[in-house]
């Protein structure tokens, strides 16, 4: 059993599947992945931003200790002989199962030259030293008001008081939220002094400036791009299925049609529509895919048929600085509800969530099986 990728989805697979006691002595778990440590992806703005050292944690204290981590990169799966090609010059890995849980990123080609990306703990230091270098009354923009744009921009604004700080959308900003939730999420905003440019497409960026679509240049002595998604080209360019963003197509179960031996989760999938057109990226999604495609492959060593995924959510959880945040309640589906939690004590929650994230994943080490989560709207109502 070989597992492409520790993020949330990966770890949260390999624990579940080498904690299950029936099949502790028939099956062994490879998990590959660049680096030693896990990175928790929803604090690099905290680390950017500097009201954070680090967004790592050695893979060790997470991952079940039956689980073999091998530090190497994918380079190509051969579905033929069943093996896992490594860069370099690492021996290939067999495989009888594999589980594609490599994740996303930002897409390299669309980030602007001069523009500092927000993907992985070098991004983070990187935009980090460049904001402490700052002279006061300088002007940071932040392009991409997703929620990754939000939190970041606040974090920023509430850090460095001293800087101007820009938040561009090509939308309107929040527009995901409720009423009462966007209404919150813009007014701590402009609390903190935050300029809000909704509707403004940015199309390419200088050392000092940004341009827009319509012929504007803005200025801008520090442009953080937050906009675009990526998945990594392996599984196309290992001719498996995927769809226009590269992202490996899987079944309701999570298992690879064409391919059943190969299942997938997290980010660089695309599941059926049908259970999961209203899924997003975040954590609270990457755990129960993860959580899932090793129950699914459970059933398969079993011989049994795998279940449909079921997956819902309850709430949408942004920090906006360190002293406040907004808690989104939501359907099963995603789409909001009319109550929100503001202020600090939404803060709080926020913080609270994130702890809340790898305290799961150790669960799920100490006992496979513990992890439970939202179940998801009807089939037919999925969009």
């Amino acid at each position: 059993m070989v597992i492409i990728g520790a993020g949330y989805a990966g770890v949260m697979a390999a624990n579940r599947l080498a904690g299950n006691q029936r099949l502790s002595e028939s099956i062994r778990v490879i998990v590959l992945n660049p680096v030693a440590d896990f990175v928790e992806r929803i604090r690099l703005h905290e680390v950017a931003a500097g009201s954070r050292e680090s967004a790592s944690v050695p893979m060790r204290s997470l991952l079940h200790e039956r689980a073999e981590l091998i530090e190497s990169t994918a380079s190509r799966i051969d579905t033929e002989h069943r093996k896992v090609h490594l860069s370099g010059g690492h021996a290939a890995l067999d495989y009888d199962i594999l589980l594609y849980s490599v994740g996303s990123t930002q897409a390299p080609d669309k980030i602007p030259a001069g523009a500092y990306a927000l993907k992985d703990p070098e991004d983070a230091n990187r935009l980090r030293a460049r904001l402490s270098q700052l002279d006061p009354g300088s002007t940071v923009s932040i392009i991409g008001a997703g929620l990754t744009g939000i939190e970041v921009t606040a974090e920023i604004a509430e850090k460095y008081p001293q800087l101007r700080v820009h938040l561009i959308s090509r939308g309107a900003i929040a527009d995901s939220l409720s009423g009462s939730g966007r209404h919150a999420v813009m007014k701590r905003l402009s609390g903190l002094g935050v300029e809000m440019i909704e509707n403004t497409d940015v199309q390419r960026c200088h050392d000092s400036s940004v341009i827009t679509s319509g012929g504007d240049t803005l200025r801008s002595d520090c442009t953080i791009w937050t906009a675009g998604f990526s998945a990594p080209d392996l599984a196309r360019d290992s001719g498996l299925p995927t769809d226009a963003l590269g992202r490996l197509m899987v079944d309701e179960s999570l298992s690879c049609p064409q391919f059943p031996d190969i299942f997938g989760a997290g980010d660089a999938i695309q599941a059926a529509h049908t259970v999961a057109g209203h899924l997003r990226m975040s954590c609270a999604t990457a755990l129960p895919l993860g959580a899932h495609a090793a129950d699914s492959i459970i059933a398969r060593l079993d011989k049994r048929a795998p279940a449909p995924l079921s997956v819902g959510y309850m709430l949408r959880c942004i920090s906006l600085g360190r002293k406040s945040g907004l808690v989104q309640t939501v359907h099963a589906d995603d789409q909001p509800r009319r109550f929100v939690l503001r202020g600090r004590l939404a803060a709080t929650a926020k913080a609270q969530m994130c702890q809340m994230t790898l305290s799961w994943i150790r669960g799920e080490l100490r006992r496979s099986g513990s992890y439970s989560w939202p179940k998801g709207p009807r089939p037919a109502e999925a969009k």
